[in-house]
């Protein structure tokens, strides 16, 4: 006969499937929730591990005085957290500087442009084009794939793009891949796009520059860099490249005939090797940036000039995600402070533009006209599109003297 005991133990037995199938949801719950907990503290590590390699324990990359980061708006020269009425317009500007490892003399500061002044010609904050077009290209393109590359026309900022682009941002799969000691490339950061970076958007498929015949073009996101076209005619009237056309006058984008009437003063430009013309300077402008917004039919990013100059953090941020890549940290960001531009073939050194004296030049009102002739901007507001140049929050000089 069975004792109490033993009775008990088959009572419980014959229960358990019983006890289980009513509790099964319950289990299946608390198990899957176990497995999920696991599952997203293991990618935690994973994801702080690789942040870890990307950001490195280099000290050149930590900020020179990390005190000024809690003096400054996390979106650069945004409106002062304090809410401080002796916080001045200037201190932001002197601020960014030393956020950059900049420390200003008297003579820089007060020749720099104030931070509202710059916001009331480049707007509160950057602007871009075919952002809408990033999501199309993280889904088409696998990260091991993806690579960023510069375009634009001469004078644009395209050198500025590329080394804010390789001192900052890597596509983490890419660095996991290829390790911490390999090149700017193998992390997807490239010089330029496979097409070539001053070689117009039409030319993609057709055009191959110089050691990238290997490379699949569709996999190359194009940052495509603006700049406002009045102070881009200039530059272009100081260091055409291969732009060719009488500019005795800058910009010359019109002549009289010999009955009187205003003409076009054509350009030629030599681009993919070959000789393209165009009705005038500002024509040039146009279509060189429509082939990118108007015709391309693949992912692409325009970014300005401008935000790359007096946001460089920010601006570099959104390029880096837009191809799924990774920024340094604020505090770890490396600011381009000397011209971008190096190497022969960009004029004198001496001419070049470092990042104190483009923040002088480009952070203040321009001079009634732009400094153009009446006939030059009388064209240049007839021939530029005034649809971009809206967009990209261009504004025109002012046609009279500002009181």
């Amino acid at each position: 006969m069975p004792t109490p005991n033993t009775q008990r133990v088959r009572n419980l037995s014959s229960q358990a499937p019983i006890f289980f199938i009513l509790h099964a949801r319950k289990i299946v719950v608390i198990c899957s929730a176990a497995i999920f907990a696991c599952l997203f503290a293991i990618n935690l590590f994973l994801v702080a591990d690789l942040e870890k390699q990307i950001i490195g324990t280099n000290e050149s990359w930590q900020i020179q005085n990390p005190d000024i980061q809690n003096s400054i708006n996390e979106n650069e020269g945004g409106v002062d957290r304090h809410d401080n009425n002796a916080y001045t317009s200037t201190n932001q500007v002197i601020d960014y500087f030393r956020m950059a490892g900049v420390e200003l003399d008297n003579d820089s500061i007060n020749s720099l442009p104030t931070w509202s002044q710059i916001e009331s010609i480049i707007g509160p904050k950057p602007l871009f084009r075919g952002l809408d077009t990033c999501e199309t290209f993280r889904q088409n393109v696998p990260p091991l794939s993806r690579m960023l590359g510069s375009a634009g026309m001469f004078n644009s900022g395209t050198n500025l793009v590329t080394r804010l682009m390789k001192e900052n941002c890597v596509i983490p799969e890419r660095f996991n891949k290829w390790g911490p000691n390999s090149s700017k490339e193998k992390y997807g950061i490239r010089w330029q796009c496979p097409w070539g970076k001053h070689t117009p958007a039409n030319f993609k498929n057709n055009h191959t520059a110089p050691k990238n015949e290997e490379t699949i073009k569709d996999h190359c996101l194009p940052i495509v860099t603006v700049r406002n076209p009045f102070d881009w005619m200039v530059s272009m009237c100081n260091i055409p490249y291969t732009a060719r056309w009488p500019h005795e006058i800058c910009p010359h984008l019109v002549t009289t005939s010999a009955n009187g009437t205003k003409v076009p003063v054509g350009v030629k430009v030599k681009l993919a090797e070959q000789w393209l013309n165009f009705d005038s300077l500002a024509d040039l402008w146009n279509e060189f940036y429509a082939q990118y917004y108007r015709d391309f039919e693949y992912p692409y990013l325009i970014v300005r000039f401008e935000d790359l100059t007096f946001r460089q953090y920010d601006t570099t941020k959104t390029i880096c995600e837009c191809a799924g890549g990774v920024v340094k940290p604020h505090n770890m960001f490396k600011y381009i402070i000397k011209s971008a531009k190096q190497g022969p073939g960009h004029g004198k050194v001496s001419d070049r533009t470092g990042m104190v004296q483009a923040w002088i030049k480009y952070g203040k009102p321009k001079e009634t006209k732009g400094g153009f002739s009446d006939e030059d901007y009388d064209a240049a507001i007839k021939f530029l599109s005034h649809e971009f140049m809206e967009s990209m929050g261009y504004k025109y000089p002012p046609p009279t003297p500002i009181i």
